[in-house]
């Protein structure tokens, strides 16, 4: 088990010479799970992208799109699991404040959108948000964009691109794009994020948001027990 290490049951304690009865509960967790998962599917994407170095594109460019998909969106997945798993514990997060209070501004962030959670959290417990312009939010705010592009997907022309284009341009430099397709010969989104690097920097920002996140915070970097699970 990773995240949850609580078993339901029940276990029979004695005290004093009186057995007493005592509920165990547990509480699942997939935070580190869902980041485990995109880790390994970028694993899966390098080596792909290795044993065809040097090749014509083929059909192994369909399984290269099935890794890079599923690692985006498994990293937001993972993100937004993270904030939700700190909201599901009020008197953790808010230990200074009444019982209601506690559940009642938990409820209002874990309305707001996956960014606006952890800058609302940090705000309310008197820490500095992430600054909108630097790193490492500005690069979870693109991960997030294209996770939503793929998943709410527009077909465009690709000499006509308008959407996907502008996209590009926020990812292009983030990190190493296909070696199978160049610029003279297809589009930056979504043909050539089609890469290991694309898959690496995803898991790697993921990473590196939430452990500074945990940081600020003042928590345990539970990702460091998992390292070598999470090498992308």
């Amino acid at each position: 088990m990773t995240d949850s290490e609580a078993i339901t049951g029940t276990a029979n304690i004695v005290l004093e010479g009186a057995t007493v009865s005592a509920k165990l509960r547990q509480k699942s967790a997939f935070a580190i799970q869902h980041l485990i998962a995109a880790a390994r599917f970028s694993r899966q994407c390098g080596e792909i992208q290795k044993q065809n170095e040097g090749k014509a594109l083929g059909s192994f460019y369909d399984e290269q799109i099935s890794c890079v998909s599923a690692a985006i969106m498994l990293c937001v997945a993972s993100i937004e699991s993270n904030i939700n798993e700190l909201l599901s514990m009020p008197e953790t997060l808010f230990p200074e404040a009444d019982p209601n209070i506690q559940k009642e501004v938990s409820s209002l962030i874990g309305e707001l959108s996956i960014i606006d959670k952890y800058q609302r959290i940090l705000l309310a417990k008197g820490i500095t948000a992430f600054d909108k312009g630097s790193q490492p939010l500005q690069d979870i705010e693109v991960l997030i964009s294209l996770r939503n592009e793929l998943v709410h997907f527009h077909p465009e022309w690709h000499d006509e691109q308008q959407r996907h284009e502008k996209l590009g341009r926020k990812l292009r430099g983030k990190f190493e794009l296909s070696p199978f397709i160049t610029e003279s010969t297809g589009v930056l989104f979504p043909q050539r994020i089609v890469s290991h690097g694309c898959t690496k920097w995803a898991v790697e920002k993921s990473i590196e948001f939430m452990t500074q996140f945990n940081s600020k915070l003042g928590l345990h970097d539970k990702f460091s027990d998992f390292q070598e699970r999470l090498n992308p």
